[in-house]
C-alpha cells in the first residue's frame, strides 16, 4: 500500500525545493557572514567575468549572459534555494543565446555559468536537508538533459553535480552534529548547575536547621517553665486562662519542632550520621584570617562594630560567605594580598573580602557561574542582601556584601 503521509512530505518538501523554501542559515558570527557573503560574491563576479571573456555573441546577448551568471551568487548571500531557482532559469534560457558554445568547449552553457553553477549547488548541498536536496538534484537533473548530446554527458553531470551536493551535505551534517553536541553539552551544564543549586541549598538548610531548632526549643522550654518561674505572690494573680495559653504555646512550640525536624531532617538522611558540632559565627572569621596567614599570605582584618548581638543565621551565613571568598582568593590569586572588612552600623551589616592581583590568568569563568559563586548568591537571597561580586581594576577580586538589619538587629520580614 502507498504511504500517503509519506507521499505528502515528499509532495511538501517539493513545493518548498521548487517555490516557497528557503534554507536554513547556520549560526555564524556577524563577522564569518560577512566575509562567506564575501567570498561567494567575488565568485560570482569572477564568473560574470570569465562569461564576459568567453563568451562572441552581440553586446545585448554577452551583457544577458553575465547577468544571468552573477544573479544566483547574489541570491545565494541570502538564500541557496533561492540561487539555486535563479541559476535553473539561467541553464533553461543561456543555450538557446549561446549557438556555437557547444562547438567551442563541448556545453551549451558558458565556463562562467558551469563556475555559478558548481558553488550554488554546493551551497544548496550545504544548507538544506536530505529530502529537499533529493528533489534539487531531481529537477536539476532534469532542466539539463534536454540540452545534453548523449548519454556519458548526462553521466558526467550526474557525477559533478552529486560530488557537489555530497560534499556540501557533508558539511551540513557535521555542522549539525556540532551543534547537536553543544545542545547537549549546554544542557548537561545546565543540569550540572541545578544539581550544585539544589545541593548548596540542602547545605544551608542543614546548617540553619540546627539554629531554628535550637530558638524552637528555647521557646518551648520557656513557655513550659513559665508556671515555675511565676511561683509566688504573682502566681495568684494569674488567672487559668493564661495558664492556659502558657500550655498552648509550649504545645505549639513543640509541634513547630517536630515539623521543623521532620521536614528537614531528611536532608541528613544521605550524609549518613553527621557530628553535632556548634556552628560557626562571625568570631570564626578571626580563625579564617589567621588561617589564611598561616599559608604565607599577608592578610588584614578590620572589625568594626558589635558583632556579638548579631543573630545566629545571619552570622552563619556571612561566615560562609567569608569562608568562601577566601578561598577563592587563595586558590586563584596565591600570595597576593588579601583584607577583610566586618562592620556592623545602623542597619545593616557590611563584609568585604578584596584580593590584590595573583599570578594565574583571571577568574572570568569562576566569576560568572562558579559553584562556590552560587553558594554566596543564594545566602545573600536567603539574607535579602546585596552581594557584589567581580573583577577590579586592577585585576584583583572583590566580594562585598551588604546585609539589611532592623532596629533590634534581626532580619527584615
Amino acid at each position: 500500500m502507498i504511504d500517503r503521509n509519506r507521499l505528502r512530505v515528499w509532495w511538501d518538501a517539493l513545493l518548498r525545493t521548487a517555490f516557497t523554501g528557503t534554507d536554513s542559515a547556520p549560526k555564524r558570527s556577524a563577522a564569518l557572514r560577512r566575509l562567506r557573503a564575501l567570498a561567494i560574491v567575488g565568485c560570482g563576479l569572477w564568473a560574470a567575468f570569465i562569461t564576459f571573456s568567453t563568451v562572441s555573441v552581440s553586446p545585448p546577448l554577452k551583457a544577458f549572459n553575465v547577468v544571468v551568471t552573477v544573479v544566483p551568487c547574489l541570491l545565494a548571500v541570502r538564500s541557496a534555494l533561492w540561487g539555486w531557482r535563479a541559476l535553473i532559469l539561467g541553464l533553461i534560457i543561456t543555450p538557446l543565446t549561446l549557438p556555437g558554445m557547444v562547438e567551442s568547449w563541448g556545453w551549451p552553457w558558458s565556463p562562467g555559468l558551469a563556475l555559478t553553477a558548481a558553488l550554488v549547488l554546493y551551497l544548496v548541498g550545504e544548507s538544506t536537508d536530505q529530502t529537499e536536496l533529493t528533489w534539487a538534484a531531481l529537477i536539476s537533473l532534469g532542466a539539463v538533459t534536454p540540452f545534453l548530446r548523449d548519454w556519458r554527458d548526462a553521466a558526467l553531470l550526474v557525477v559533478l553535480g552529486g560530488i557537489l551536493f555530497f560534499v556540501g551535505n557533508t558539511v551540513r551534517q557535521r555542522r549539525l552534529a556540532e551543534e547537536e553536541r553543544f545542545a547537549q553539552q549546554e544542557r548537561r551544564i545546565a543540569e550540572e548547575t541545578r544539581a550544585a543549586l539544589l545541593e548548596e541549598r540542602a547545605g544551608i538548610a542543614r546548617e540553619l536547621h540546627d539554629v531554628v531548632a535550637h530558638h524552637m526549643s528555647v521557646l518551648a522550654l520557656r513557655a513550659d517553665s513559665a508556671r515555675f518561674r511565676f511561683a509566688g505572690p504573682e502566681k495568684a494573680e494569674l488567672d487559668d486562662g493564661v495558664w492556659r495559653e502558657f500550655a498552648d504555646l509550649a504545645l505549639t512550640a513543640r509541634e513547630g519542632l517536630t515539623e521543623l525536624r521532620r521536614l528537614l531532617g531528611v536532608l541528613r538522611a544521605g550524609d549518613g550520621e553527621l557530628p553535632v558540632v556548634p556552628q560557626p559565627g562571625l568570631a570564626g572569621v578571626v580563625k579564617l584570617v589567621e588561617g589564611v596567614e598561616a599559608t604565607g599570605t599577608r592578610c588584614e582584618l578590620e572589625l568594626r562594630g558589635d558583632l556579638d548581638d548579631v543573630p545566629v543565621g545571619v552570622a552563619l551565613s556571612v561566615f560562609r560567605i567569608a569562608q568562601e571568598a577566601l578561598s577563592n582568593a587563595i586558590r586563584h590569586a596565591p600570595g597576593a594580598p588579601v583584607s577583610v572588612e566586618l562592620a556592623k552600623q545602623p542597619g545593616f551589616l557590611r563584609l568585604v573580602v578584596h584580593n590584590g592581583p595573583g599570578d594565574r590568568p583571571k577568574r572570568t569563568e569562576q566569576a560568572r557561574g562558579g559553584h562556590g559563586l552560587m553558594g554566596m548568591r543564594e545566602r545573600a537571597a536567603m539574607l535579602a542582601a546585596d552581594l557584589e561580586v567581580g573583577e577590579r581594576p586592577d585585576g584583583g577580586f572583590r566580594v562585598a556584601l551588604i546585609v539589611p538589619l532592623d532596629r533590634e538587629g534581626q532580619l527584615k520580614s
